[in-house]
C-alpha cells in the first residue's frame, strides 16, 4: 500500500496521543495512540502498514523506539456472533540508527495484540517501568505472543473431541474452537496474530490458512471408524503416522476409498456399458436397507436384541463391500480430491492437510450421526467419481546425500512436500512470497530464519513461517533422520 493510499484514510484525525515518554536514563521512546474503533478491521490497513506510515510522517526527534497503540473492533465471523469485539494492538518500531530515521534498512518492527483491553495510563506505566524491553513487558502483562514478521510462529495443538476419537488442530478457526500461537510470554488466537502484520505475514494469501490437523481414531472397530463421506469443495491428504497393532496386528491397516475393483469387474461383466448406472443403483438400495436398521437402533430407548445387531452387521458389511480397501502402513500417503468417496478407519492415525472448507456429504455411518439428522446418500452417489481409488504418485523434487524432497500432492489450492534429512544435514529454503506450514513426523528439527531466532521442533510440533521470514534453514538435529512435512499455498 502506497503512502498516497494510506493518506486517504486520514489516520491523523484518529490520533489521540503522540508524545515522548518520560523514562529513566537516556531511553528515548515515542508513544502514539490511534483510536480506530469506529471502523471495522477489514476496512483499514493492517497495524504494520499504519505504524510504518505514521512513523515516516510524524515529525519525530531522535528516538530509539516508536510505540503505536491501536484500538479497534472486529467481528469474529468464525464464532457465529455478529457483535463486534474490541481489541488492542501495540506495534514497536526499533530505530537502530537514531540519527538517520528514514533509513528503512535500520528499522525492525514487532508487535502484540490482545482482547482484554488495558487503559492507556496503565499501559504507559508498564512501558516506562520497563523501558529497556517495553514490548516484552506488555506481552507478559497481557499474556500474549510477540509477533515478529521475520520469525516463525509456534502453533499450539487444540484437541477437538469427535464420536470416533479426536482431532488435533494446528490451524483450525471456527465455532468449535480457535487455534492459538504460543511463545514464552503467552498465547494469541491465530486470526488476531495473522491480522497484526497481515501483509508481511501472508502477502496475498488468505487469512484462512491451509488446514493442518491430526486425526486420531480410537482402536475399537466401528467406534473408531469415520463417516463414509465425499466432498464437493474440500481437497485433503492423509499421511499415516501410527497404526494401532491391537486393531491391526500385522501393522497394515485399511482405509476405505473409491469403488471396490471386484465390484466394478463383476458389474462390467454382467451389465456391460450400463454397469455404472446399475452398480450405483444397487449401492444406493443397499445403503438404504442398512440405514433403516441403523436408525431403528439409534432411535431405540430399549435394549437392542441380538438379532437386530446381527442384521445390522450383515447389512453394514454388504454396503461396505461396494467400497475399495486401500492398504496402508506407517508413512503411506493417501489423498482425496473432490468427489472421491472415503472413510478413515479405527486405529489409523494420520496428519492431514486440507483446503479450508467445512462441507461433506455423508453416504453412511456405523454410528448415530450427531451433526445432522440425515444421510446424504443420494446427493453423494449422484456426484461421486465411479472409479477405483488410486493413491498419489510421489514426485521427487530433490535427492542428494542426506536429503530427499518429495512432492506428494499438487492440489489446485496448495502443494505439500515430504522432506527427509539425515542427522546434521541442513536444507536451505526460500519462501518466495508464500507462507510455509511445517510439521515433523519423526526426528528433531531446528528452523533458523534469516533474521529471526532459531526454533526447535519435536515430533508432531508445527510452525507457521511468515512471508517476511524470506529464507530459512531446516536442520536435522536429532539422533534419527528428520521427516518433515511442508505445505505451501498457491
Amino acid at each position: 500500500m502506497t503512502i498516497a493510499e494510506l493518506a486517504e484514510y486520514n489516520l491523523f484525525s484518529c490520533l489521540e496521543k503522540s508524545h515522548l515518554l518520560d523514562v529513566a536514563d537516556e531511553s528515548k521512546i515515542w508513544f502514539a495512540q490511534l483510536n480506530l474503533q469506529d471502523c471495522l478491521e477489514n476496512e483499514l490497513p493492517d497495524a504494520g502498514q499504519i505504524a510504518d506510515y505514521l512513523f515516516s510522517e510524524i515529525e519525530l526527534p531522535e528516538i530509539q523506539l516508536f510505540l503505536l497503540l491501536i484500538e479497534r473492533n472486529r467481528i469474529e465471523s468464525w464464532s457465529g456472533n455478529s457483535k463486534t469485539v474490541g481489541f488492542q494492538e501495540l506495534v514497536e518500531i526499533k530505530n537502530n540508527n537514531v540519527y538517520q530515521k528514514n533509513q528503512q534498512a535500520t528499522l525492525k518492527m514487532r508487535g502484540c495484540v490482545w482482547k482484554n483491553m488495558l487503559d492507556t495510563e496503565t499501559l504507559q506505566e508498564i512501558i516506562t517501568q520497563n523501558h529497556d524491553a517495553p514490548l516484552e513487558a506488555v506481552a507478559k502483562n497481557r499474556q500474549c505472543v510477540i509477533i515478529n514478521p521475520e520469525q516463525a510462529l509456534s502453533l499450539e495443538v487444540l484437541n477437538i473431541p469427535k464420536p470416533w476419537g479426536h482431532e488435533g488442530w494446528y490451524t483450525g478457526v471456527e465455532k468449535r474452537g480457535v487455534v492459538k500461537v504460543a511463545d514464552e510470554y503467552g498465547k494469541t488466537e491465530l486470526p488476531y496474530a495473522l491480522s497484526l502484520f497481515k501483509k508481511q505475514l501472508l502477502a496475498d494469501s488468505s487469512e484462512t490458512l491451509i488446514l493442518l490437523k491430526t486425526l486420531n481414531p480410537v482402536a475399537d472397530d466401528v467406534l473408531g471408524d469415520l463417516y463414509y463421506e465425499m466432498h464437493e469443495k474440500k481437497w485433503e491428504v492423509y499421511v499415516v503416522t501410527e497404526i494401532d497393532q491391537t486393531a491391526w496386528p500385522s501393522g497394515t491397516g485399511i482405509i476405505k476409498a473409491g469403488l471396490h475393483p471386484e465390484k466394478i469387474k463383476d458389474y462390467q461383466e454382467i451389465h456391460g456399458s450400463k454397469w455404472v448406472e446399475i452398480l450405483l443403483k444397487n449401492f444406493r438400495e443397499t445403503i438404504g436397507e442398512y440405514e433403516k436398521i441403523r436408525r431403528q437402533i439409534d432411535d431405540s430407548t430399549e435394549d437392542i436384541p441380538n438379532e437386530l445387531h446381527e442384521q445390522e452387521l450383515k447389512l453394514r458389511q454388504k454396503a461396505s463391500n461396494f467400497v475399495g480397501d486401500c492398504q496402508v502402513k506407517v508413512g503411506d500417503i493417501i489423498s482425496f480430491p473432490v468427489f472421491q468417496m472415503h472413510s478413515l478407519r479405527h486405529g489409523i492415525k494420520v496428519i492431514e492437510f486440507q483446503t479450508p472448507h467445512f462441507e461433506r456429504l455423508i453416504l453412511m455411518f456405523a454410528q448415530k450421526v450427531l451433526t445432522q439428522n440425515h444421510w446424504d446418500t443420494d446427493a453423494a452417489l449422484n456426484k461421486m467419481l465411479p472409479v477405483v481409488y488410486e493413491p498419489p504418485e510421489l514426485e521427487c523434487l530433490h535427492k542428494s546425500s542426506g536429503l530427499l524432497i518429495e512432492r506428494f500432492v499438487d492440489f489446485p489450492q496448495f502443494t505439500a512436500d515430504r522432506i527427509c534429512l539425515e542427522p546434521e544435514t541442513i536444507l536451505e529454503d526460500q519462501l518466495d512470497g508464500k507462507y510455509h506450514l511445517l510439521i515433523t513426523i519423526s526426528g528433531q528439527a531446528s528452523i533458523i530464519p534469516k533474521s529471526g531466532s532459531p526454533v526447535k521442533l519435536n515430533r508432531e510440533e508445527a510452525l507457521f513461517l511468515p512471508v517476511g521470514v524470506g529464507s530459512y534453514q531446516l536442520e536435522s538435529t536429532g539422533e534419527i533422520p528428520l521427516i518433515c512435512l511442508k505445505a505451501i499455498p498457491k
